[in-house]
């Protein structure tokens, strides 16, 4: 199925568990939960909120804790069981009993988490390109516990050179994608205090964000919902082994891997995404 119409995408701010959240949505039926990746906002998922609406769905894709418009209180507040708990509360808020969860990179493993914890909550479940399935790199798992070694490394990584850098990783083709623009936003968005500082408490308090750090790995195997595992052939972030990794960790999941994609295949191969995640949930 496809859009044949652009929906009007609305802007709230809700609160959860005392916390502010930005939450974009659109459209009517059932529900899908949108959960973006590292850094970026649900703005990622702008095409795909347009796409699920024209096509009946109720999309709905909240800034996550620390990112975007949404509260950065920084500390040791930022844990999967806090961000799956947040999930739960956005679909109330939304008065969304059950909704399909849709979660790319970071929001794949807060996917992943969500399920485990409000399973009741969780009808189908899509992760893409997902964060959760290799060992992330010493630095960033334990860098922000070292004196000001955290605050040296995000202090970096809004340099241009390195934002363009990091950008190309994540493109199969980048010179397609990356414009001045896009390294514009980027370093905006990493120069940003705040968005340090949630950097920062994320590798400080790594075990709480990780699936085996955290306990949650061995109940990857309670998934019973029907799951699909989209990933960019291409992806130099997490590559493609991660996505066969993922496959043996979940027993309910179908896998598809898009040629010629990197890690964002809602931008990289739009078309082809959305077709799978319609497909996806049309089957229930």
């Amino acid at each position: 199925m496809q859009a044949t119409s652009v929906a009007t995408i609305s802007e709230r701010q809700i609160t959860v568990d005392g916390f502010r959240l930005r939450v974009l949505s659109a459209g009517q039926g059932p529900a899908v939960l949108l959960l973006h990746g590292f850094v970026v906002s649900a703005d990622d998922w702008i095409p795909t909120i347009q796409t699920l609406a024209a096509a009946g769905y109720h999309a709905i894709a909240p800034d996550a804790l620390g990112f975007g418009a949404s509260d950065k209180p920084g500390g040791s507040v930022y844990t999967l069981r806090r961000y799956a708990d947040l999930n739960a509360g956005v679909l109330t808020a939304f008065g969304v009993a059950r909704a399909a969860v849709v979660g790319h990179s970071m929001g794949g493993k807060h996917a992943l988490a969500t399920t485990i914890l409000h399973p009741q909550r969780v009808e189908q479940l899509v992760i893409t390109d997902s964060e959760g399935f290799m060992q992330l790199p010493l630095f960033m798992r334990k860098g922000g516990s070292l004196p000001f070694l955290g605050e040296a490394i995000t202090a970096l990584s809004s340099f241009p050179f390195v934002v363009k850098m990091q950008l190309r990783a994540a493109f199969a083709n980048p010179d397609r994608y990356i414009t001045p623009e896009l390294v514009a936003r980027g370093q905006k968005t990493l120069s940003d205090p705040a968005i340090r500082r949630t950097m920062v408490s994320l590798s400080r308090f790594y075990d709480a964000n990780d699936l085996r750090g955290s306990g949650l790995w061995p109940r990857l195997a309670e998934i019973t919902q029907p799951t699909l595992i989209i990933w960019g052939k291409e992806d130099h972030l997490f590559p493609v082994s991660c996505a066969a990794e993922a496959q043996r960790a979940l027993p309910h999941a179908r896998l598809e891997i898009i040629p010629n994609c990197g890690h964002f295949p809602m931008i990289e191969a739009a078309d082809r995404f959305h077709q799978l995640v319609l497909e996806f949930l049309q089957e229930g």
